[in-house]
């Protein structure tokens, strides 16, 4: 291709200048020749300077039509040339571009000695080393691989199998990180050498991404797994009922016999009263809380919830040794918001906080749930703190605390679902909810919830 382009080239050349050499003779025949000649004759004349005369005429038409023609051939066989010349800069400038600024990295390299001639930014933003740095040096010291916590020679391997490989490699960087990367390699062939072309593409955000989507899966699973045992619990929570209810109905039935009893056994039979009487409440809770209700929206008590919520949970803190405090009047006006995803919220700050405090360990554990009216914007809120003097939350995690599958308790179980869940069923009432925290000193949660009106209100649950 390239040897038919020069043929075209010198055939265009010769025939131009073949037309340029006509034109020329024609314009100096027509226009030049009589009056330059005349011109001689007036200076040379008489027959001793017939020789010096001619030689004048035919050196001179000789030179002005080669000159001539020189002129105009040479002058655009430059502009060719020149034309030539910004076509192979822009090609070399774009080209150029794309080298620096493509997305993964390339390395050139000689194939007798294996040193890079040329490398793009990339490829030294993936490797950590300057482009002056690499250049000259050996590929194999640059693309250092590593495995099992020791350098290896895999790179070095993998050249040796053929003129072109891929593989997925860990690679050392310059500043001691290894990263993850997929190196490819082939071989190109030019007039002068044999090159090597590495491509380097950076596997990092892949990775994480499938580390991610596996870290997902498998929360997924264990959420599946908490709805079973939530299901389960449910169906045991039926079964203890019924025989529950038997044993406090036998008890108030001995209770109301009206036999002789001693002190003793009037107090052993209310006892049985009182705690099946508990215990038939946690039931009701646990019903409660794992029933599938319809979404109700209407007039719900926060203090009923926060009862219900410690009614289930709030004896598990007691026997872990946490102090708890409750600040709520009982004449906050009622929220517009569904009982059951109510006492959720109040739920997940309640385990939020168990988590915290046993944690921390100590003598003087506190869980304190307060709640005032407020009014912002024209608006009623009721405001809400759940406090804890647990062991609080880092400063990198306080803002990420409410997103999805994002948890500090991975290896007690904890899903991250809990406060992206409340946040979701705040945010659809209208209402907020923010983290304050002092790692190693407490944290605290409030939330801010619309109260509304006894007109909308409905039983909710």
């Amino acid at each position: 291709m390239k040897r038919s382009t020069n043929l075209t080239l010198i055939l265009s050349f010769t025939l131009l200048t073949f037309v340029m050499t006509a034109a020329v003779m024609v314009v100096w025949e027509s226009l030049i020749r009589d009056p330059f000649f005349a011109w001689v004759e007036r200076h040379y004349p008489g027959d001793e300077f017939r020789g010096t005369r001619y030689a004048i005429q035919q050196r001179v038409e000789h030179f002005a039509i080669s000159v001539a023609v020189d002129l105009v051939v040479v002058t655009l066989l430059l502009r060719l040339i020149s034309h030539q010349q910004r076509a192979i800069v822009e090609s070399e400038g774009r080209y150029r571009s794309l080298f620096e600024h493509a997305g993964d990295g390339i390395g050139v390299a000689s194939a007798s000695d294996l040193r890079l001639t040329e490398v793009n930014n990339r490829f030294c933003d993936i490797l950590g080393c300057a482009p002056h740095a690499a250049a000259g040096r050996d590929v194999r010291e640059v693309v250092r691989t590593y495995a099992g916590g020791r350098r290896t020679d895999d790179l070095g391997r993998l050249l040796e199998a053929g003129e072109e490989g891929e593989a997925e490699l860990v690679v050392e960087r310059a500043d001691g990180a290894t990263q993850p990367v997929a190196l490819s390699f082939s071989t190109l062939a030019t007039e002068k050498e044999r090159l090597i072309i590495f491509i380097v593409r950076d596997l990092s955000a892949r990775r994480r991404l499938e580390a991610e989507r596996e870290q997902m899966r498998q929360q997924l699973f264990q959420t599946a797994k908490l709805a079973s045992l939530g299901e389960l619990s449910a169906g045991v929570a039926h079964e203890i009922n019924n025989p529950l209810n038997g044993v406090i109905n036998f008890a108030q039935l001995l209770q109301d016999e009206g036999a002789a009893r001693t002190d003793f056994e009037r107090a052993m039979l209310d006892g049985i009263i009182e705690e099946g009487e508990r215990i038939a409440g946690i039931v009701r809770g646990l019903l409660a809380f794992a029933r599938h209700d319809e979404h109700h929206v209407g007039g719900v008590s926060f203090g009923e919830a926060v009862n219900s919520s410690l009614a289930l949970f709030g004896r598990q803190l007691e026997k872990d040794g946490i102090r708890i405090e409750t600040d709520v009047p009982e004449d906050l006006p009622p929220l517009r918001a569904d009982r059951s995803r109510l006492r959720q919220v109040v739920l997940n700050m309640v385990s939020n906080a168990h988590h915290s405090l046993k944690s921390k360990g100590g003598d003087d554990r506190l869980f304190r749930i307060s709640a005032r009216l407020s009014e912002r914007g024209g608006r009623e809120f009721v405001r809400a703190e759940f406090y804890d003097n647990g062991v609080g939350i880092k400063g990198e995690n306080l803002e990420r605390v409410f997103d999805p599958f994002f948890t500090t308790r991975r290896d007690s179980g904890g899903t991250g679902l809990g406060l992206s869940i409340s946040f979701g069923i705040i945010h659809e009432y209208g209402g907020t909810i923010r983290a304050e925290s002092e790692p190693g000193e407490y944290a605290r949660f409030i939330v801010e919830l619309p109260v509304g009106g006894p007109e909308g209100a409905s039983d909710g649950a």
